[in-house]
């Protein structure tokens, strides 16, 4: 059952997606070498997103209770640009987004998604059941974790996020962007199985 947050409770949760835990492609990118890299797409279906904002949390799932409060994050993708409704992603006619993310050496795991139908005070956020999709992230090292395919129209009962591989094709777009990362030594770990959240994830294999 998705949770419904309504009004000024929306408002607090985009002022949230601002802060340093909100993952993005950026720019540019200079890795500590005591941490790793995660990373992989997003690809939405159809041609104009259904909602002004979407959410991907993750979560450690290896370490103490304070190691996972400062490695938790989210990647944040917005359905509106410039007051149209549009994608603006990275490749793909701008439907798929790169994604990347830093952070300590463990294990991890995307658990939840969320969306904002529309901004303003009337706006709703919907929140997903929990699940993982799992990720290893090694020091100094980058881990390719496949593509996650989002649903927007997804009926109740299939899946909303397919997860699938498309190495090559994603590790030549990141190589576009970031011409002098060491991208030969992106190890390919599309998860295969994980927790499927009674049925809203789809491992492609």
């Amino acid at each position: 059952m998705m949770k419904k947050i309504y009004a000024l409770l929306c408002l607090a949760l985009i002022a949230g997606c601002a802060t340093k835990s909100a993952d993005a492609s950026p720019q540019t990118l200079s890795p500590s070498p005591d941490k790793g890299l995660a990373v992989g797409t997003i690809t939405f279906e159809g041609d104009v997103p259904v909602n002004d904002i979407y959410r991907f949390f993750y979560n450690a799932t290896s370490g103490d209770k304070a190691f996972k409060k400062a490695n938790a994050g989210k990647i944040m993708i917005k359905g509106r640009n410039n007051n149209v409704s549009s994608f603006n992603g990275d490749f793909n006619n701008k439907k798929s987004y790169l994604f990347i993310i830093e952070r300590e050496p463990g294990t991890y795991a995307f658990t939840q998604y969320s969306y904002l139908d529309h901004l303003g005070p009337t706006g709703s956020v919907d929140s997903s059941k929990e699940f993982a999709i799992p990720f290893e992230i090694k020091k100094g090292g980058i881990t390719y974790l496949g593509e996650l395919n989002y649903v927007d129209k997804a009926v109740k009962g299939s899946p909303r996020i397919f997860v699938a591989d498309y190495f090559s094709r994603d590790l030549e777009e990141l190589r576009k962007k970031y011409p002098t990362l060491g991208w030969q030594k992106t190890e390919n770990q599309t998860p295969k199985s994980g927790n499927t959240g009674d049925g809203i994830i789809d491992f492609r294999y």
